[in-house]
């Protein structure tokens, strides 16, 4: 992904495109399969690639949880922007950071639209999009 101007007109655009922030969605609308499995503890989710094809695994620990969206979110951003890049991660922890970064900006301009869809206005503060979306907790 390249910048946040960039990263925000992608993001806008596929918005207006499906006619909703929702990442449910999207995904469904870009034909990404999300399967629900036990991924534990941890990842929350994880993008593989099956003959090229990305399938989203996320964690059953999060399926009924408004941690989904946020989640889910940062996989599209890693499907659209970072398509196929999963071998060079394991070599390459400088770039894993930054493409997480990247795919944690597009995810955070998902929600922060889908809460103006859904509410009408900007959010107040950065609590408000974690107890509806799931933000991760900027204190871990």
């Amino acid at each position: 992904m390249g910048k946040t101007s960039d990263l925000n007109k992608l993001v806008f655009t596929i918005g207006q495109r499906y006619g909703t922030f929702d990442p449910f969605t999207w995904a469904d609308k870009l034909n990404l399969d999300i399967q629900w499995k036990e991924l534990l503890p941890k990842p929350l989710a994880k993008t593989v690639y099956f003959f090229d094809v990305p399938v989203i695994m996320m964690s059953n620990n999060i399926k009924y949880s408004n941690q989904r969206y946020f989640v889910l979110a940062h996989e599209i951003g890693h499907v659209l922007e970072h398509n196929g890049l999963a071998a060079y991660y394991v070599s390459n922890k400088v770039h894993e950071r930054k493409t997480e970064r990247e795919a944690d900006t597009f995810a955070m301009a998902v929600v922060t639209n889908l809460y103006i869809e859904e509410n009408g206005h900007l959010p107040d503060t950065y609590s408000d999009l974690r107890r509806n979306y799931g933000l991760p907790n900027l204190e871990n």
